[in-house]
């Protein structure tokens, strides 16, 4: 998920995710091997995650159940999203990395070409885990230089979350699976009465990309070795043409909306009908008060598709316990793990039996319709892996923000792209 520079609502709530070690029975971890042969408890190791409040409880009730289970001492480092990727590389820099760091699969890659990870999978295969229990597009996306270098603790894909409450109010049912994009942009419209907005869409490639890619289009050249983008192509070009056309409707937060607020803080408090984002909105919204939301699928311009997000633990090669962060690991992505992170609402499970489980699917907790991120996965394609990922899309972003905000014809804003993300992409 791309992060968001204001911080959340102070009217929230912060009530602590409920721990549950109560909650499953857990055995208890073996320790590390001694030369004599005995055992002894895990070294002390250090886990950075970039997280919003709501996310932090839930990787706080995380590492206590690894902890009481006899896992070993682990401090929980958790950093604001849009400082986390600059407090790493401030720790690498500075010989102060932790043994183990959580990432999006779009901006690993420049840490493995740096040499900052320590190949996940050798490591994990020594802790028992199995990888075929897990879902492909993740272990896919985090496979670099022909190895595993992360484990994916989550599959989530973009989904539309919608306000019940608004929705009744303007007489409108609920989003139907495989809804056109002329029936979303018509809800849109009919939800964008006196204060509420109809929906809120972030410019950027991965709320683009699902368009695009429905359309027919292509973002890249290659997605396996890209040289260039191809948004200004004719259907990759016609799907963001009727996204801004979209923004030009009235539906969507004004320029001046958006600088008070983000789109994901309109919606929480009523100001916003629908928004696009994946399931890491899910624990904030649990928290405020008096909201009734639920999410539905995409909708389609031509074939049904969805973008991959998904974030996973990595292992610092610097780390001198590089067992103990794989054990830690193969704890927060098993079972006992995954039901943690999925009962409080953070994930979509990575591991098939997770997703697929209560822990996940409960309609008791919203949103009702979980079943929609498992219905994506089919769908689900990802973004260029690959060291120049990170800036391309800050230079997509950029622009694209020009055409939404700033009514810059989409042709001069598509021609900037491809003058500074090209370039990026053939750099070696």
């Amino acid at each position: 998920m791309t992060a968001r520079l204001s911080a959340r609502l102070p009217v929230r709530r912060l009530v602590a995710v409920p721990t549950l070690a109560a909650l499953l029975a857990v055995g208890a971890c073996s320790g590390e091997p001694t030369a004599a042969g005995e055992s002894q408890p895990p070294a002390r190791i250090t886990v950075q995650v970039g997280a919003d409040p709501e996310e932090a409880a839930v990787y706080r009730s995380l590492v206590s159940a690894y902890q009481k289970a006899g896992g070993g001492e682990v401090e929980l480092v958790t950093v604001a999203r849009g400082d986390h990727l600059t407090r790493l590389s401030t720790a690498f820099t500075s010989g102060d990395a932790p043994d183990v760091f959580l990432i999006n699969y779009r901006e690993y890659a420049p840490f493995v070409q740096r040499g900052a990870v320590a190949p996940a999978g050798p490591l994990l295969e020594r802790q028992g885990l199995k990888t075929a229990d897990y879902y492909e597009e993740p272990l896919k996306a985090f496979s670099y230089q022909d190895a595993l270098q992360c484990m994916p603790q989550n599959i989530s894909s973009l989904v539309v979350y919608w306000n019940r409450a608004l929705f009744r109010k303007a007489g409108l049912k609920p989003p139907k699976a495989g809804w056109s994009w002329a029936e979303f942009v018509a809800t849109a419209k009919a939800l964008s009465k006196g204060s509420v907005k109809g929906v809120g869409i972030d410019p950027s490639i991965t709320r683009m990309a699902p368009f695009i890619w429905s359309s027919g289009g292509s973002i890249v050249d290659d997605d396996a070795t890209p040289t260039r983008t191809t948004l200004h192509e004719p259907r990759a070009r016609a799907a963001l043409q009727a996204v801004v056309d979209l923004v030009g409707s009235g539906a969507t937060p004004s320029k001046e909306q958006l600088a008070a607020q983000d789109v994901d803080e309109q919606f929480m408090t009523g100001k916003l009908a629908m928004f696009l984002s994946s399931r890491v909105e899910v624990p904030a919204l649990r928290e405020q008060r008096g909201l009734d939301f639920d999410v539905a699928g995409l909708p389609v311009l031509g074939t049904p598709a969805s973008v991959l997000h998904s974030d996973a633990y990595c292992v610092a090669s610097s780390s001198q316990h590089q067992d103990a962060a794989a054990k830690f690991i193969a704890y927060a992505v098993g079972q006992q793990g995954q039901t943690i992170t999925a009962l409080g609402g953070r994930t979509v499970p990575s591991l098939r039996s997770v997703a697929t489980s209560p822990a996940f699917l409960s309609p008791s907790r919203p949103p009702a319709s979980s079943q929609v991120f498992l219905d994506a996965i089919p769908q689900l394609r990802h973004t260029p892996v690959t060291p120049a990922w990170p800036e391309v899309e800050d230079v997509i972003g950029n622009q694209l923000q020009r055409a939404f905000q700033d009514g810059v014809p989409l042709d001069e804003v598509l021609a900037a792209i491809r003058a500074e993300a090209d370039p990026l992409l053939r750099r070696r």
